[in-house]
């Protein structure tokens, strides 16, 4: 992340996700299979004796790769752990129902980013300072990439949860197509500078234009057998339409609420930012950019479709990696994202204050949270947000490359967006403003409404919801 809240992506809810997350396809999930890395100590428990803890998360493919670690966790405590996996598209609105009625159905929340302020500032989730500082240790709370710490865990001073799984974008390209020297001719000749990965919106746009081709026509010096397009994008009605405008919107100095709270939607930065995307990109994107979300853009990339994504959710990288072996001569590459400005964010997993073993719940957050925890669900190609795992050698080398070939890059990302946090993570009504976005934009992406009309749209929307020009933010 991050409808299909993302992010998504991916989500892996539970490590889950991945990938509606930006929350993502399930070509090619995180393996099931445990790695070979130490087995848990056994804990002597009767099964009748066990806590009950039930984990609402999202259910797919992620999830089910969590399982494993769920299991290793319940081997060291005398806790039974409940998964109930619920759709992306109904997971938020179900946990506030639980949440907002207290009934305690769910032990722990699975929460985006955007939402996080909401449940700390109502009251639905329970602080974990005290818990955190009870057990340096086993938390290692400094551990954590400092700016998802921020971003998903802190509200007024406190930390309400730890983040398991990251949908932080990036960008992922054929590098074959950069390295033919066909193709570098040709773009030189027509643009008048080197054919490279693009670092700026202008290049993203000529390298669009320039990959862009019909069937018959050559690519690397071969017939295409079908059409080509030089970049896949998540313009369908959901979410993930707002994550890759948003690195945009930074990039231009802006957000969708000031620092004060004032809404800025409709200024002259998201309307550049809008436009560009819409008259600048996705004339050379497939036209089925206008239906999907990021696992139809993977499922583009792997059926040798495009050259390239936008700003992207790295934890896709595995079904992106998965290019290579189902596009014939297709070498995948990775980027930091354009103008070194993404969309970061990551999947909290929040205490309910309605919950009838706090001390349990929290002592699942920070194992699922933890290094040892981490470490596995990164061998099984899951996105941690440790930084420990994240420069783990083990998951720096060229067999490991497939799956997290990535990591360098996320930990490349936090350094650029540590002093690029969105406001909107900081408001009670950043879930409301989110989930409000997707339908909004995606009109522009059709045709349906100008950009300006849209953002107009999208401006009265946001002031309906914070009952003002002016929307709370707390940081």
């Amino acid at each position: 992340m991050k409808g299909n809240l993302w992010k998504l992506m991916c989500l892996l809810i539970v490590v889950a996700l991945f990938m509606s997350a930006c929350g993502k396809t399930e070509t090619t999930a995180p393996e099931t299979a445990a790695p070979a890395t130490t087995v848990p100590e056994a804990t002597t428990c009767n099964d009748a004796d066990r806590v009950p803890i039930t984990w609402s998360t999202i259910a797919g493919f992620y999830t089910d790769a969590m399982t494993s670690i769920v299991k290793d966790f319940e081997a060291e405590n005398c806790v039974k752990v409940t998964i109930v996996g619920i759709d992306n598209a109904q997971l938020y609105d179900k946990q506030i129902i639980e949440a907002v009625g207290e009934t305690g159905a769910y032990d722990v929340y699975n929460i985006e980013t955007a939402e996080k302020a909401g449940f700390a500032e109502n009251g639905y989730i329970l602080p974990m300072d005290d818990y955190i500082a009870a057990n340096p240790d086993k938390v290692a709370y400094d551990d954590i990439a400092p700016v998802l710490a921020d971003i998903t865990t802190k509200y007024k001073g406190h930390i309400w949860g730890l983040p398991y799984y990251t949908y932080t974008q990036g960008q992922f390209f054929r590098q074959d197509l950069f390295e033919d020297p066909t193709e570098q001719a040709a773009f030189k000749a027509k643009y008048g500078y080197d054919l490279k990965p693009p670092e700026t919106w202008q290049q993203v746009t000529d390298i669009a234009e320039f990959f862009t081709r019909k069937a018959g026509e050559n690519l690397k010096g071969e017939p295409l057998t079908k059409d080509f397009y030089g970049i896949g994008l998540m313009a369908g009605p959901y979410q993930e339409i707002q994550d890759e405008l948003s690195g945009m919107i930074l990039y231009k100095g802006s957000d969708w609420l000031a620092a004060d709270g004032k809404i800025t939607v409709n200024d002259d930065a998201n309307l550049w930012a809008l436009k560009w995307y819409v008259e600048k990109l996705l004339p050379f994107a497939p036209p089925a950019a206008l239906t999907v979300t990021y696992d139809g853009v993977m499922n583009q990339m792997q059926d040798c479709q495009i050259a390239m994504t936008a700003n992207f959710f790295l934890d896709q990288w595995p079904n992106a990696a998965n290019t290579d072996n189902t596009c014939p001569g297709a070498k995948m590459g990775i980027g930091v994202g354009i103008e070194k400005t993404t969309y970061i964010g990551a999947f909290l997993m929040g205490v309910s204050s309605s919950s009838k073993h706090p001390k349990e719940a929290m002592d699942f957050v920070a194992y699922m949270a933890g290094k040892a925890a981490q470490t596995k669900f990164a061998s099984m190609g899951g996105s941690t947000t440790r930084v420990s795992v994240l420069t783990d050698p083990q998951f720096n080398t060229a067999e490991s490359w497939p799956k997290t070939g990535h990591f360098a890059y996320l930990l490349q990302v936090f350094e650029n967006m540590k002093d690029a946090k969105s406001n909107l993570f900081y408001s009670p009504y950043g879930a409301k403003l989110y989930n409000a976005m997707g339908l909004i934009y995606h009109q522009a992406a059709v045709g349906e409404k100008t950009p300006e009309v849209v953002l107009k749209e999208l401006y009265d929307t946001f002031v309906n919801i914070c009952g003002g020009d002016v929307c709370t933010v707390n940081k």
